[in-house]
């Protein structure tokens, strides 16, 4: 599920529950931190986002990150096309 295209804001939130991380746990060898941060902290901090930008409960804010974001037919629509335009870019280049 992603609600976040933008690349660097992805490497920012990753960098920022990374350093929260750290000064939660220290320095723990045997845990995976990236594991815990994709898996766990990620997803909490996209619902809590959810929770105050849409004003809504937590658990609707589950339920609505559970369900994923929501594009009408048009946004899917133009995205098949543009996958289409790339597809066919790239095979016009090998």
């Amino acid at each position: 599920m992603t609600y976040i295209e933008d690349e660097e804001l992805i490497n920012d939130l990753y960098n920022f529950l990374d350093e929260v991380l750290s000064r939660a746990v220290g320095t723990f060898e045997r845990i995976d931190r990236v594991r815990i941060i994709l898996d766990v902290l990620m997803p909490e901090a996209l619902i809590k986002a959810l929770q105050t930008v849409e004003r809504i409960s937590l658990p609707e804010a589950e339920d609505l990150f559970m369900d994923g974001p929501a594009y009408s037919e048009c946004e899917k629509e133009e995205f098949d096309i543009l996958v289409l335009q790339q597809l066919e870019a790239q095979g016009k280049n090998r």
